[in-house]
């Protein structure tokens, strides 16, 4: 009820329509919730920077403009009527002086509807990097593009958390309209999905959709990569094969990673001794391989990317490059065809790209040129 209301109040506040009172309920609402006061200081500079003009309508397309913005926050807050009307009352029990009727007031209640979607969002187009932008965000999809260099996290309409990698795009419609809850991912992305049995979460990716109640995995699903890695932390995942309709899926366990295959390369340098392929493997193969049990997922290298540290073992030089590439923002450029085949094992935590450079440089031999975002790999 107090987030709805510091919407409202503060939706007032930008249109100038908030009297004292209403100023003095608003701060009480900050003084109690801090981590709001960022998120009003932020909007407010938006807010006053790419002003918006509203017309006032007091003929019928105003009034369906009105209900169709009513409509939206409704769907944000089912007891809106209720938060709306309360409003009047909630200082010291003193009604408070309106200026004018409610249904007047629907561009009011129209910036309050998109001050909840944009909070939403927030975290998509908040950076610790400045006023860099990190993301873009389209409609009426929900279409959330990463920015090569950046990383960020998401709340989704079901209160499932997302953290989205690098170069990466989520795209995700209505929840509450069908009996799934679907989402499609080009990229990487780590979720942490609330259960909710009547509506299962489907991760759609290249060859391959992911089932889950209420679970936390990684997945890694980039377009122009041969395979696609499902990692699984804790609860439960079924795996299925889109070039197989009616197959059945394949279960995970906690700490597994399926690694799908969209077509075979000719010189296959990922397996392990520990991979153990299903029987009738194909071009679209599908591989599990176990996850050390005694790492925390900060060490995991499929999941350290959460907390931005750049993980990697046993990994091909070209694999890592591609990697750096998408945390660094940069093209990096082999001049010599055998030093991608070298392996390497590390991590980077907040090094710039030179320091990370420098440490591989320790234990391979190459040297390197950068020119712009252009970095060129060359035996020494």
């Amino acid at each position: 009820m107090k987030e709805e209301k510091y919407w409202i109040l503060l939706s007032k506040k930008l249109t100038g329509e908030a009297d004292a009172a209403e100023l003095e309920l608003l701060d009480q609402l900050i003084s109690s919730n801090p981590e709001w006061k960022s998120i009003m200081e932020n909007l407010l500079e938006l807010w006053h920077s790419k002003p918006i003009a509203f017309k006032p309508a007091h003929n019928q397309k105003g009034e369906d403009a009105y209900l169709v913005h009513v409509n939206r926050l409704k769907e944000k807050a089912p007891d809106f009527k209720t938060y709306a009307s309360q409003l009047a009352h909630d200082l010291n029990g003193q009604p408070l002086a309106r200026k004018k009727p409610f249904y007047k007031n629907w561009i009011t209640y129209a910036c309050a509807t998109l001050l909840a979607i944009s909070v939403s969002l927030y975290p998509v187009l908040s950076s610790k990097k400045g006023h860099k932008e990190i993301a873009t965000v389209k409609g009426p999809a929900n279409e959330i593009s990463i920015n090569p260099g950046s990383r960020t996290k998401i709340t989704l309409p079901d209160g499932s958390q997302v953290w989205i990698n690098s170069g990466s795009k989520l795209t995700y419609t209505d929840f509450f309209k069908g009996s799934t809850r679907d989402v499609q991912l080009d990229g990487e992305a780590y979720f942490d999905v609330v259960k909710d049995a009547a509506h299962p979460f489907i991760v759609h990716t290249w060859g391959i959709d992911i089932k889950v109640l209420g679970t936390a995995f990684d997945v890694k699903a980039y377009k122009a990569e041969p395979v696609v890695e499902a990692t699984l932390i804790h609860g439960s995942i079924e795996v299925i094969n889109q070039n197989r309709p009616g197959a059945p899926g394949v279960m995970l366990k906690p700490h597994e990673k399926l690694i799908y295959k969209k077509y075979l390369v000719a010189d296959d340098r990922d397996q392990r001794a520990d991979v153990t392929s299903p029987p009738g493997a194909d071009s679209y193969s599908i591989t599990i391989k176990p996850l050390a049990k005694n790492k925390a997922d900060t060490e995991i290298p499929e999941t350290a990317w959460v907390y931005n540290k750049l993980s990697f073992e046993d990994e091909r030089f070209e694999d890592l490059a591609r990697k750096m590439e998408r945390w660094y923002d940069l093209k990096i450029i082999f001049e010599n065809e055998k030093l991608k085949e070298n392996r390497v094992s590390g991590s980077f935590v907040n090094e710039t790209v030179d320091e990370a450079l420098n440490e591989l440089k320790f234990l391979l031999p190459f040297k390197y040129t950068i020119n712009n975002k252009e970095v060129k790999i060359m035996r020494k």
